[in-house]
C-alpha cells in the first residue's frame, strides 16, 4: 500500500480510535484531538492518516518497552513481586502490616522511595554499581508495621 491508496472508512474509524486512546494517555490535549479527529475523517488516502497519528506510539505499547506500573500490596499477608521475567519502570507498593519483597534484575539501578512508618525500607544484594544502560526501576509506596525489602537477583 502507498500513501496514495484511497483510505476506508473502516481505516479511518481506526486511526480516529487511536486518537481517543492517545487523549486518554494524555498524549492529546482535548484541542488536538478534536483537530486531528477532523483530519482523519476529511482523510481521503493512507498518507493522509499516517500524519495525524505518525507522533503517536503504536496502540496499547508504551512509547518505551520497559515503561510499565507494577503493583504489589501486602495486606495482612506476605507478598512478592518478582521482576525478573516482567517488564517495570515503577512499582507501586503497600506493606500494611505484612511484608512485601520485590526482587529486581542484577545489575538494575533501583530508586527506593518508600515512606517508612514503624517499619524498614531496604535495599539488598545491589552492591555492584549498575553497569552504564542498566534498567531503572522507581520504588515507591508506603511502608506501615511491615517491611518492604528490594532484593538485587544474582545473575
Amino acid at each position: 500500500m502507498t500513501d496514495e491508496t484511497r483510505a476506508s472508512d473502516a481505516e479511518r474509524e481506526q486511526a480516529v480510535a487511536r486518537l481517543r486512546e492517545a487523549s486518554a494517555e494524555g498524549r492529546l490535549t482535548l484541542d488536538e484531538l478534536a483537530s486531528r479527529t477532523d483530519a482523519a475523517y476529511a482523510a481521503r488516502t493512507h498518507g493522509e492518516l499516517v500524519r495525524v497519528t505518525s507522533d503517536l506510539p503504536e496502540a496499547g505499547r508504551p512509547a518505551s518497552a520497559a515503561t510499565r506500573t507494577r503493583f504489589a500490596a501486602g495486606l495482612f499477608a506476605p507478598a512478592t513481586l518478582d521482576l525478573r521475567r516482567r517488564a517495570a519502570s515503577e512499582v507501586t507498593v503497600l506493606a500494611l502490616f505484612a511484608p512485601v519483597h520485590v526482587v529486581v534484575p542484577a545489575g538494575a539501578d533501583v530508586e527506593l522511595d518508600v515512606l517508612g512508618l514503624f517499619a524498614p525500607v531496604r535495599e539488598t544484594g545491589g552492591e555492584d554499581a549498575p553497569a552504564g544502560g542498566a534498567q531503572r526501576i522507581r520504588v515507591r509506596g508506603l511502608a506501615l508495621f511491615a517491611p518492604v525489602v528490594v532484593r538485587h537477583a544474582r545473575s
